[in-house]
């Protein structure tokens, strides 16, 4: 039973290994993921922000003379503007969260590393007192005289 104890806490050791490694590639690949696709929504933010106000400039070109028109475009691009600094409020908010989970990934698998060693540890112990018994045992019977060990079954 006691081999049985120590070859379970090896193999869940080996198991918690290979998952932290397993969630260490995802988390690698999740960051990846995130930093790209963060760089591809901000410079679309920007395409749409350089568009807002090419659009703004030439509508107040058109409509110089006009003060009612020229307060219409600048309403309209306050809105556009106010929509784009959400959009990319709110594409920060997933960003941070998702970095965050990416983060407790990271705690998960430091924990499942400690684990491991922690499994590791024990398995030594046991190795260690199991050594022990045994060469106990050797030396025990080594003390007995000749006759005594030739009268053993």
């Amino acid at each position: 039973m006691l081999l049985a104890t120590a070859g379970g806490c090896w193999a869940g050791a080996g198991v918690s290994m290979s998952a932290a490694e397993a969630i260490d590639a995802v988390a690698a690949q999740t960051r990846t993921a995130l930093s790209e696709y963060h760089g591809e929504v901000e410079a679309a933010d920007d395409a749409k922000e350089a568009a807002a106000i090419a659009a703004f400039v030439a509508r107040l070109q058109k409509d110089a003379g006009d003060e009612q028109a020229a307060a219409s475009h600048a309403a309209a691009f306050q809105t556009a503007m106010a929509k784009l600094r959400a959009d990319r409020r709110t594409e920060w908010q997933r960003h941070t969260a998702a970095v965050d989970n990416v983060r407790l990934l990271n705690e998960v698998t430091a924990g499942l590393r400690r684990v491991a060693i922690e499994s590791l540890t024990l398995q030594d112990e046991v190795k260690r007192y199991l050594t022990d018994l045994v060469n106990a045992r050797k030396q025990a019977v080594a003390a007995q005289s000749p006759a005594q060990q030739g009268a053993r079954p």
